[in-house]
């Protein structure tokens, strides 16, 4: 016996409503990866060479956000018309992606703590060689100063991160001014490591959770 219609017209609304999710967060992909590519360049500030690897984190939003939002608006045309071949393409595609996203997961999870630890030294290094103060216009100081002044942080680390860099041997300060929480302040002279001077907060820590966020 033949499943009554309103069970066809209910797996159909359910279709239909999953694969508009999909397709908007195919669109949202799409959106986040043209967004750190256009946004590539404050990146290239913060992190130097680092960088690289957001932009590649970028390109493959772009590349897994359209063929999301393609597949979303494939199963949902699909169910409309009742297409049965675009509806076996659907339901394969799905099954080869359910597989890959197992295999890139496991990936992930091993690869994460290795990004991290990429990412944080070669901020660190940029900081450290290429840091030259505070209201400083080359790329990585401006980066550097947004990055500490927005995030409320000092560093990768602390302030002590500023020890035996560039920018220390230049001006023989322990920080620069974007490190305090009131740069105009006359406490932020560059050696009051007070906590009611300077940011305390681990840039590092919100690196790792940017990158967390990104990988997952």
């Amino acid at each position: 016996m033949a499943p009554p219609r309103s069970t066809y017209a209910t797996l159909k609304t359910v279709m239909v409503c999953f694969n508009t999710v999909v397709f908007v967060v195919g669109c949202t992909m799409l959106g986040l990866g043209l967004w750190i590519k256009l946004g590539s360049a404050s990146f290239v500030r913060v992190l130097g060479a680092a960088s690289v690897y957001f932009a590649h984190v970028g390109y493959f939003c772009i590349v897994v956000g359209s063929m999301v939002a393609v597949l979303g608006f494939m199963g949902c045309w699909g169910a409309v018309k009742e297409n049965r071949c675009l509806l076996l393409t659907y339901f394969l595609t799905m099954l080869v992606i359910f597989i890959a996203e197992i295999a890139a997961a496991v990936v992930i999870y091993a690869f994460t703590p290795f990004a991290r630890s990429i990412v944080l030294d070669k901020s660190l290094s940029a900081l450290k060689k290429k840091y030259s103060g505070y209201k400083h216009d080359d790329i990585v100081s401006y980066g550097w100063n947004a990055f500490m002044l927005k995030l409320n942080c000092c560093g990768v680390h602390n302030y002590t991160d500023f020890s035996g860099s560039a920018f220390q041997k230049r001006t023989n300060l322990t920080y620069p001014k974007s490190c305090c929480k009131d740069p105009a302040s006359s406490a932020c002279n560059g050696r009051n490591v007070s906590s009611e001077v300077i940011n305390q907060e681990l840039a590092a820590m919100v690196v790792s959770l940017m990158l967390y966020v990104k990988l997952r």
